[in-house]
């Protein structure tokens, strides 16, 4: 019997537009760190960003090369002057290869269930027959997108079929009450029976304070707003309306503005945002900020598109929202906003809503609103992730660490709904 080693984890998050899925994937892992689950990570990205995120200690990164979407299910290499169908069979053998070196207890695969363009097939096919212990766990977001548009996507692509018999759990950062996504996604018994809803991945931990976030860029002000773009492809229309509102003279004086622009933001488009806001007082222009969390939390009124990750963020914060979501190629931010605006807890505004006069009436109301309450449990979803990876794992902290340190020998009996036997 060879040594017990590390519990072993590979994240995949295929990247192909902004920066939601590589930060959601590193909250993940940072809470794997710190959880009976904690040992050695690999995350398998296609970000061209990767490195700019600070990793938890045991993580590192394998970097694909990036690609970017550029149509209905086209894509494109970012950089490389190959052709697409070589990067995508470079990206196919790169995450084989790591699959059958690494040899992971746990796969974790977020949001597409056959990767980009099916590219992490052959690596989790090669697992389940190699490493037949390996639990292969299906991380979505609250909302993929239109369920018409969702259905019929994973219909052409077999993706039913992934849930139904290659996955041992489905998991849904969101909440059921706000979004089924078994219903609206046409998930069979079978597959509704393996899924878990654990509530949005919040997080509560900031590494600046408000004095610390305001001196980091030469504000002093009463209050401070921030507008952030995400990873900023299309945010510089959002950018360019709320340039246009404080141009008006008519904002609130007491406000400073801090501006993130996002780092995919075009290069034209960004320079002529530091033009346009340069003779502007009180207004900060960033490209990129590897802690958001900790900005959202200094700021009293917050103006932002609508990704996942940075609406937790603003849910998290209470901080009043205004949410200006994009509405193509996807309506995955249309839909969220529209269901949490429901709900109270951020306004909305419509990407074709957003000119100086609109964006002046809603900043005045959102001036006027007061932080709002944590809602109950909605953002518990890392401790209630940890929870349900921890049961499929094992049951506790000892069984846990039994897995990981037999799992080299592969003999480990599991609860029955967790499967079959762990392998190494």
């Amino acid at each position: 019997m060879r040594a017990s080693r590390p519990l072993r984890t590979l994240l995949y998050c295929h990247d192909t537009y902004g920066l939601g899925h590589l930060r959601r994937t590193l909250s993940v892992a940072t809470m794997l760190s710190a959880s009976p689950l904690d040992g050695a990570r690999l995350v398998v990205s296609g970000s061209p960003l990767g490195q700019r995120f600070p990793f938890p200690p045991g993580t590192d990164l394998v970097s694909l090369p990036a690609v970017v979407k550029v149509g209905a299910g086209r894509y494109e290499p970012r950089a490389l002057p190959i052709g697409y169908p070589a990067i995508r069979a470079i990206r196919r053998e790169l995450i084989l290869a790591v699959a059958r070196t690494f040899r992971p207890d746990l796969v974790l695969v977020d949001h597409a269930p056959g990767g980009l363009d099916g590219e992490i097939l052959p690596a989790l096919h090669d697992l389940r027959r190699e490493a037949p212990g390996t639990r292969l766990v299906l991380g979505l977001r609250d909302v993929l997108d239109e369920s018409s548009c969702v259905k019929a996507a994973w219909q052409r692509d077999g993706s039913h079929a992934l849930l139904d018999e290659l996955y041992d759990r489905v998991v849904v950062y969101g909440e059921r009450d706000i979004y089924d996504v078994t219903k609206e996604y046409g998930f069979s018994n079978r597959a509704a029976d393996k899924t878990r809803f654990v509530g949005y991945l919040g997080r509560s931990v900031s590494r600046l304070d408000r004095e610390a976030v305001l001196a980091r860029h030469g504000l002093d002000a009463q209050r401070l707003a921030l507008v952030t773009m995400g990873g900023g492809g299309d945010g510089a229309r959002l950018a360019q309306a709320v340039i246009g509102a404080i141009r008006t003279g008519r904002a609130p004086s007491d406000l400073a503005w801090l501006m993130v622009g996002g780092p995919l933001m075009p290069t034209g488009a960004w320079e002529g945002l530091v033009s346009a806001a340069a003779a502007l007082p009180g207004v900060r222009l960033v490209r990129f900020l590897d802690d958001l969390p900790s900005h959202v939390r200094a700021a009293d009124l917050v103006v932002s598109m609508g990704g996942y990750n940075t609406v937790c963020e603003i849910l998290a914060s209470g901080r009043p929202a205004l949410i200006v979501p994009r509405t193509e190629p996807r309506q995955e931010q249309w839909i969220r906003a529209g269901l949490l605006e429901q709900r109270g807890l951020v306004r909305v505004l419509h990407p074709e809503g957003i000119g100086p006069q609109a964006l002046l009436r809603e900043i005045r109301a959102l001036a006027e609103t007061d932080p709002r309450p944590l809602p109950d449990r909605m953002l518990d979803g890392l401790p209630r992730l940890e929870a349900e990876l921890v049961q499929l794992m094992g049951t506790g902290p000892t069984e846990v660490a039994a897995v990981a340190g037999r799992t080299a020998a592969g003999v480990v009996p599991l609860p029955v709904d967790a499967g079959s036997m762990v392998a190494a």
